[in-house]
């Protein structure tokens, strides 16, 4: 893995020349704390017992959620990707990651929550990991992907306001119980210290709670932040 540290506001805007002006085609992860690894949701999930799930588990999840959310996805019913990225979307623990392949938005998401004492204790960086996205294979439009051998990229077909504002894609993981880690992945270290200098330099380029989730909620959200000192 090829690791870049981002210690000043200098060091951000040379990350920002770089990766606004590629012609590469990558894909862009922001994380809180840089000690979280690629893992999906499902595969951090712990049952009663403190053990993770296993796939007959994690599938019988996912059905309980399509006979419970039928009313509102009953226009995706067949489709189990869709239904995984609907769910992913509200929260469901599945072997979804979210993406984007805006530099910007991923910066967002890894300065996006506060630094806090647990975080500390562990490491002094958020970060955003970066993938070339040609080395993924795109998935078909009735792929399973409870069936799959390798890592996929898919796009969703519910074009939400918030996956278009997001530039958001998912990848898809065959072993969603580990973490991924591709030969040709690069993961760049954010220092806490400088996380409140990045929003406010995210919120000049028009990246802030309002666009990246459009809606009332981002509304309010940016507007508390700008009348207030936090984070």
């Amino acid at each position: 893995m090829i690791v870049m540290e981002v210690k000043t506001i200098d060091h951000f805007y040379n990350f920002l020349k770089i990766h606004t002006e590629t012609t590469d085609n990558l894909i862009y992860r922001g994380v809180r704390n840089s000690t979280f690894s690629l893992i999906p949701s499902i595969g951090r999930l712990k049952d009663k017992n403190g053990n993770k799930l296993n796939v007959k588990e994690e599938i019988r999840l996912f059905d309980i959620f399509k006979h419970r959310a039928y009313p509102f996805i009953k226009d995706y019913k067949d489709d189990k990707l869709e239904l995984l990225s609907i769910g992913q979307h509200h929260n469901l623990p599945t072997r979804l990651l979210d993406w984007t392949k805006n530099p910007l938005v991923a910066t967002y998401f890894a300065v996006e929550e506060y630094f806090t004492k647990s975080d500390q204790d562990v490491t002094d960086f958020c970060c955003i990991y970066i993938h070339k996205a040609k080395k993924l294979v795109k998935l078909s439009d009735n792929f399973d992907p409870f069936k799959i051998d390798e890592v996929k990229r898919f796009v969703p077909k519910h074009w939400d306001k918030r996956i278009i504002a997001q530039g958001g894609l998912f990848t898809v993981h065959n072993s969603p119980y580990e973490a991924w880690e591709p030969a040709n992945l690069k993961k760049v270290l954010i220092h806490k210290d400088i996380r409140k200098q990045i929003k406010t330099t995210l919120n000049r380029f028009g990246i802030h709670p309002g666009t990246i989730y459009p809606n009332l909620d981002g509304i309010a959200k940016h507007i508390k932040w700008l009348r207030s000192n936090e984070h």
